[in-house]
């Protein structure tokens, strides 16, 4: 009996061991003697690109796959097959999507599988379905005959800017085709580009613990607050929003800058993808995958940029010199009166000052997941689970009444993440008071920006009169009596100009 053989893979980096297996079976037939009278290539993780997991497009990995292809000597069809979540359903997933992409159902009897991953190869033997191992030796333990494709790019990442050249490692594993096309196309560098990329994981988001849609929601809902904050320091010309998320405040900017360029640059695929398919009132609207620490321009080319809430993952995932080293090329890639924007939370102007903290304790229960606790509960959690630094405090009584002690600095990083329990864990990760304001402005001046008039600290009445107010209050003791003190400021908006 003739068989189908189903190669499923990314299919961002093909090799010589690849080719060669794939043509050997085509010639030779499978080892118990059935014939392949075709090839069917399903292309996984279609819909994604510039990750490290697959740093290709779809349409480049396909014009590789027809070159690589060209002399296997049977039929060879290709599916894009989009990605989803690990399911032990995988192999429905794909067969239904070849069957409504072509009106043929694969059959275990008619097909088998071409894989060396061990748990894709046990889902597709639930269903019936047999296979041929590629660079899979042994399953228990794990051997491979050669290297898997993941590590080739791995060995071009490790070539770094001698990827091009022929004698690189990585160019003798990896297939003439794929050579070709990377050399063709600067995909080395794109690669290399993408692996360094501090701030992201795997698949190109910022962090595996945020629920974005959540993180969206509550960020698109506050859009117009904060592009009135932005406007008025706007310098027209070409305007780039960094981390532009959804688009959101490009969508204003095209409205209020129909003459200017407006670039965004969006680290997270999921959002880029989104700002892709958006309408814009403004038709000068571009996107750029990149990572926001590079340098993604020319010197003395913008006449904007803007960072809303984007600064503080910087610091906090990548550390306080990947800070300065965006301001510094933010300050190189403006042009001559150009504008650095920064809106984002703020430090309290004294971290160090102490204050009383008292906590509602009524508001939830005293333990149990992190949506139900009470304020005076989540302290403790966030004592726990916050990551930059070890949290100090004692607990003091005065007169009838329980209250934390501690820097108010501490204070403030409790209280600005209190209410984010969708994605507690997430915001654990990230310090939103490392500066303050007087110290933003002096990291500026050290760059060789001029402060603009009008940049401001200021309390959100929302946040105060909604997340604050009932559920914290802050005290400074004199002598031996409690005095109410006002809460710190909660955000900031920076305007500085180039010389």
């Amino acid at each position: 009996m003739d068989v189908t053989l189903l190669w499923p893979g990314r299919h961002h980096m093909l090799t010589k061991f690849q080719h060669d297996y794939l043509k050997d079976l085509a010639v030779n037939g499978l080892p118990d003697g059935r014939k392949v009278a075709r090839i069917i290539v399903a292309v996984t993780s279609a819909n994604h690109d510039n990750t490290r997991r697959n740093p290709v497009p779809l349409y480049l990995r396909v014009l590789a796959l027809e070159d690589f292809m060209a002399d296997i000597p049977c039929e060879v069809k290709m599916y894009p097959i989009k990605d989803i979540p690990y399911t032990d359903r995988y192999a429905a997933y794909v067969i239904g999507q070849i069957f409504y992409q072509s009106g043929e159902r694969l059959a275990p009897e008619s097909t088998v599988l071409a894989c060396s991953t061990p748990s894709v190869i046990g889902i597709f033997k639930a269903m019936g379905f047999g296979d041929v191992p590629m660079e899979l030796s042994s399953s228990t333990p794990e051997v491979y005959s050669t290297l898997r494709p993941f590590e080739v790019n791995e060995l071009l990442v490790k070539a770094g800017s001698s990827w091009r050249d022929p004698s690189a490692e990585w160019q003798k594993h990896a297939s003439p085709a794929t050579v070709a096309l990377y050399l063709e196309y600067n995909l080395g560098d794109l690669i290399i580009e993408v692996f360094k990329d501090a701030l992201l994981g795997d698949d190109a988001d910022i962090t595996e613990t945020r629920d974005y849609n959540v993180y969206v929601r509550k960020m698109d809902s506050m859009i117009d607050i904060k592009f009135n904050d932005i406007a008025p320091f706007v310098a027209e010309g070409k305007i780039v929003d960094v981390g532009c998320s959804t688009g959101s405040l490009i969508q204003c900017l095209a409205k209020r800058f129909p003459e200017s360029d407006l670039i965004g640059i969006e680290a997270v695929r999921r959002f880029y993808e989104y700002c892709k398919i958006q309408e814009y009132a403004n038709p000068f609207v571009f996107f750029y995958r990149r990572n926001v620490t590079d340098q993604n321009f020319k010197e003395g080319t913008i006449n904007t940029f803007i960072y809303s809430s984007v600064l503080h993952e910087v610091y906090s995932y990548i550390g306080e010199s990947a800070l300065h080293d965006v301001i510094q090329k933010t300050y190189l890639q403006l042009a001559s009166g150009g504008r650095i924007v920064i809106r984002d939370v703020v430090g309290p102007e004294n971290p160090d000052d102490e204050v009383w903290m008292a906590l509602n304790k009524k508001d939830g229960a005293a333990e149990g997941d992190i949506a139900s606790l009470s304020t005076y509960a989540k302290f403790f959690r966030f004592v726990k689970d916050f990551k930059p630094r070890p949290i100090s405090f004692r607990e003091e009584k005065v007169g009838d009444d329980d209250y934390i002690v501690l820097r108010i600095g501490n204070a403030y990083e409790f209280m600005s993440k209190m209410t984010y329990t969708d994605n507690w864990e997430s915001e654990m990760h990230e310090e939103f008071g490392y500066y303050s304001f007087s110290r933003w402005k002096e990291e500026l001046v050290k760059t060789g920006f001029n402060i603009v008039e009008g940049s401001r600290t200021f309390q959100n009445p929302y946040i105060i009169e909604h997340r604050y107010r009932g559920n914290v209050a802050l005290f400074k003791k004199d002598a031996a009596e409690l005095h109410a003190v006002d809460f710190p400021p909660t955000n900031m908006v920076l305007a500085a100009e180039k010389h």
